[in-house]
């Protein structure tokens, strides 16, 4: 009899370490399976103040978890019930509920991609910055007077914290949290700068044909920085073509020298604040010490910040004798030494402008104007 009961309980007990185990590996299962799909996405904002169990509730509500009572128990396994770092998360469906943990434990926010084109100005990536909910523009801008590099070079830059960092602000793809700390936004854009600058630098001490026109006068180093960085943003902004960068460069510096002004288009647009406009005569009389119309030499200050093959062109241009450049409606740029020649490629210039906008015309009246007995389309059926 004792051995009858004795192997009963032996089955029950079994029974329920089975089941027991079945239970303990359903749902271990379920915390270790993606939780949704591919197409199940969303961003959770974890502010600061937030509890785990506030984070339960909104993971339990998206259905990522099934128990919040589970959650909170791993959640304090993992030290995510007193440690919660602030910030932006992205779940996705292909996550685990224990993934989702796991990345809300170590505070592995949401990273938004900032990408910076190369031409763009300081306010430009300012205005960029806010959209992106990255940091406000009035920060960033305040920020950049802050961290300015030219400090003492320039001594008050027209257009003031616009201009304070302008032409160092690196023109890369940055990824960043929102409510990123502005310090750390600008100052990770210049040190991309500095970084590119010396692996040029470095580049043109090796090469003996090198013109260091930006080493002459006084030896500073921010010094030369300025120089390059101010005519590389006007090669940035004038040039189509790479191949073209190095020798625009040479054109703007013999005229520096010849103390012909620069006469370069995109420095009224920047003084103008207007990139799009389609410059008159009279705008090349706009009062501004940007006007390199009116002005000679180079700007007081970058009009944009360049990319790394426009800080080559002007840090190693081509030694030329050019004074002149047009660029055709295709964006090839043609030099010129002479004035007369400089006339003649003008002219060119303006024909195949006109050439070109005469074709466009032409292209849409044929497209907009059509008969409906047209020998392209079928016969009407009787």
């Amino acid at each position: 009899m004792k051995k009858k009961i004795l192997l009963g309980s032996g089955i029950f007990l079994l029974i329920v370490i089975g089941v027991f185990g079945w239970v303990i590996y359903d749902e271990y299962s379920r915390w270790i399976k993606p939780w949704g799909t591919e197409a199940d996405e969303f961003f959770i904002e974890i502010e600061k103040g937030m509890t785990a169990r506030d984070v339960a509730n909104i993971l339990y509500e998206k259905n990522v978890i099934h128990s919040k009572t589970f959650f909170l128990a791993l959640a304090d396994l993992r030290g995510f019930s007193t440690k919660i770092r602030a910030g932006e998360y992205q779940i996705i469906g292909t996550q685990s509920p224990y993934d989702v943990i796991e990345m809300l434990a170590i505070g592995y926010a949401y990273r938004h991609a900032l990408t910076i084109p190369e031409g763009y100005t300081q306010l430009q990536i300012a205005e960029k910055c806010e959209y992106l909910g990255i940091c406000t523009k009035e920060a960033f801008l305040e920020e950049c007077s802050i961290q300015n590099i030219f400090q003492g070079i320039i001594a008050q830059a027209p257009g003031g914290a616009h201009a304070a960092c302008e032409g160092v602000l690196f023109p890369e793809t940055y990824f960043f949290e929102r409510n990123t700390p502005v310090v750390k936004v600008v100052a990770r854009m210049i040190s991309t700068f500095n970084h590119v600058w010396n692996e040029i630098r470095e580049e043109a001490t090796k090469d003996e044909n090198v013109l260091w026109w930006w080493q002459e006068g006084d030896p500073n180093p921010k010094l030369e920085i300025y120089r390059v960085v101010v005519l590389a943003s006007i090669i940035e902004r004038e040039a189509k073509r790479d191949e073209d960068r190095a020798k625009i460069a040479s054109v703007f510096i013999n005229r520096t020298k010849k103390e012909m002004p620069l006469q370069a288009d995109s420095t009224i647009h920047y003084a103008m604040n207007d990139w799009s406009r389609l410059l008159t005569l009279e705008d090349l009389e706009f009062d501004s010490p940007y006007n390199t119309y009116k002005n000679a030499g180079l700007p007081p200050a970058a009009i944009c910040n360049p990319g790394r093959v426009s800080l080559q062109a002007a840090a190693m241009p081509e030694n030329t004798t050019y004074l002149y450049f047009v660029t055709m409606p295709d964006g090839e740029a043609i030099f010129s030494a002479t004035h007369d020649d400089h006339l003649v490629n003008k002219k060119q210039m303006k024909q195949e402008r006109r050439n070109l906008a005469e074709q466009k015309k032409q292209q849409t009246e044929s497209a907009t104007v059509q008969s409906p007995d047209s020998p392209d389309e079928p016969p009407p059926e009787n």
